[in-house]
């Protein structure tokens, strides 16, 4: 957690005068997390991710957004995406009540904007993605799978999941 300090420093008629230090630390009430239902994968086959936001405080964050790299690695000069979007298959819950779909953006990336997460609430969003000719498909081969969410006037949360 960050820390910060403040103190007041008075002026008049020529004195000056500064108030105690106090220190204070910011504690981040937004988290997220990222899991595969499935933890691995083959050529043509689909990968359920749920990325979970859960808002440990008493307001509300509207308007946020989640940008999903499909797992995008560089190779040489190109930047290769081994995961697709496939199409219609997000589901949006907040505390566990079905919603809306929020507006997608297949990509890549993969953009998920419009969600909100209720005062000590969860939103959970589910979709599916199909591994493409680019997944590497060698014994020990994996690929990282990683989202940004963002909006809202929140410090950006970065969450990752590998399957192999």
């Amino acid at each position: 957690m960050a820390t910060f300090t403040n103190q007041a420093t008075l002026r008049y008629n020529g004195n000056v005068v500064n108030s105690n230090i106090t220190t204070g630390e910011l504690v981040e009430v937004l988290s997220a997390t990222k899991t595969a239902v499935i933890d691995s994968y083959e050529p043509g086959s689909d990968v359920t991710y749920v990325i979970q936001i859960v808002n440990s405080g008493n307001i509300a964050f509207t308007g946020l957004s989640i940008t999903d790299n499909l797992g995008a690695f560089s190779f040489g000069t190109e930047t290769l995406v081994p995961l697709d979007y496939v199409n219609g298959s997000t589901q949006y819950y907040v505390n566990g009540v079905l919603q809306a779909v929020p507006t997608v953006t297949a990509g890549p990336p993969l953009v998920i904007s419009g969600i909100n997460v209720p005062a000590n609430g969860v939103a959970t969003i589910i979709y599916v993605a199909k591994a493409n000719q680019f997944a590497p498909l060698g014994t020990e081969d994996s690929i990282t799978n990683s989202a940004v969410i963002d909006g809202g006037g929140i410090t950006p949360i970065t969450v990752t999941e590998t399957i192999a």
